[in-house]
């Protein structure tokens, strides 16, 4: 194993190698490190590198710094910069995310009072003439609603649940005929 890692919060280039015939984990960084960067570093090394390697199941083994290695700091633009792309990407990505629920959380309130003054209308119509043609237009219209709102809103209701007692009557016969 000879890979590179960066942790950007610190601005640090590390390259560790794996020996297994030693085994051995030795790393280097592009930079002298502080010790609270060096503690940090090999806590990383251990919990997510070392589980890869035999390091933890043959003994004796060894955890090295060998150091700065300056040869590193040709790298270090390359990750600077991928670090950066991806920070960018990751704004982009959570702003975007924020625009869709505002966006479907303004359209789900939409919908909801539509569907409400659409339920109150439905009400005048059953108290007038519930077998009308106008008591069939505005079901399709209550469904129509209903649907763009479970879809805005990220739930299943049934219109069934919806509709007024005195009206699910006539919604079934609606719909068996």
């Amino acid at each position: 194993m000879d890979e590179l890692f960066y942790f950007p919060t610190f601005d640090l280039l590390i390259k560790v190698v794996y020996a297994s015939e030693a085994n051995s984990i030795r790393y280097a960084t592009h930079r002298s490190v502080k010790i609270h960067e060096k503690k940090i570093v090999e806590r990383y090394i251990l919990h997510e590198i070392a589980p890869k390697t035999e390091y933890y199941t043959r003994h004796p083994s060894l955890l090295l710094y060998m150091g700065v290695d300056v040869s590193l700091k040709k790298e270090l633009k390359t990750y600077q910069v991928k670090d950066t792309i991806k920070t960018i990407i990751d704004r982009k990505n959570s702003i975007d995310q924020k625009v869709q629920d505002l966006i479907s959380s303004s359209l789900s309130n939409y919908y909801f009072e539509r569907l409400g003054d659409k339920l109150l209308f439905l009400r005048r119509i059953m108290d007038s003439a519930p077998e009308s043609v106008e008591f069939e237009r505005t079901i399709k219209e209550i469904k129509a609603l209903l649907h763009a709102y479970n879809q805005n809103s990220g739930q299943e209701i049934d219109i069934r649940t919806i509709l007024p007692p005195e009206a699910i009557k006539h919604y079934r016969q609606l719909i068996s005929n």
